[in-house]
């Protein structure tokens, strides 16, 4: 196995699994619960910003390494996989209740540690590659989260 593999195994984690585990746990009631968000959207509204704005970013990035042949955008979406299981072990630990996407996001974890240390010992590795992978992986994580609240008018309009 390769880097890629890993890679491509954090989107397939994501979309449907991830998201079908955070459904399940009335994620967007979580978010606005856990004031990550400013309004409660309904599952609906939820899942286009899924589909339409997170999804797409991780996309844009695999597309950047496969392409382009950026590794610190391949990079980042084990990075981004490693932060996922963080958010949801963190509120946890916090809230002393599972976080809807907890064991989704250990094999997030799990896939992204291995796929970590196959890159580290590549012959491709590089300290700035994983500098710059680590705040792509960042974006990545937060931008969608930002985006939701710009757009979030327009989702609710056509999504409810």
């Amino acid at each position: 196995m390769n880097i890629t593999t890993f890679i491509i195994a954090n989107l397939v984690i994501y979309m449907p699994f991830h998201l079908f585990e955070e459904a399940i746990g009335d994620f967007p009631k979580w978010m606005y619960e856990h004031k990550w968000l400013p309004y409660h959207m309904n599952h609906g509204h939820w899942m286009a910003n899924n589909i339409f704005i997170y999804y797409p970013l991780l996309l844009i990035s695999i597309a950047l390494y496969f392409f382009c042949g950026i590794t610190s955008c391949g990079i980042a979406i084990i990075v981004w996989g490693v932060i996922n299981f963080c958010d949801h072990f963190f509120y946890t630990i916090k809230d002393k209740k599972v976080s809807p996407g907890l064991f989704t996001g250990v094999l997030f974890l799990i896939n992204s540690i291995i796929g970590m240390i196959l890159y580290i010992n590549s012959d491709v590795f590089s300290i700035v590659t994983l500098i710059v992978a680590i705040i792509i992986g960042g974006i990545l994580f937060g931008a969608p989260i930002g985006l939701c609240v710009v757009i979030y008018n327009f989702f609710d309009k056509y999504f409810k």
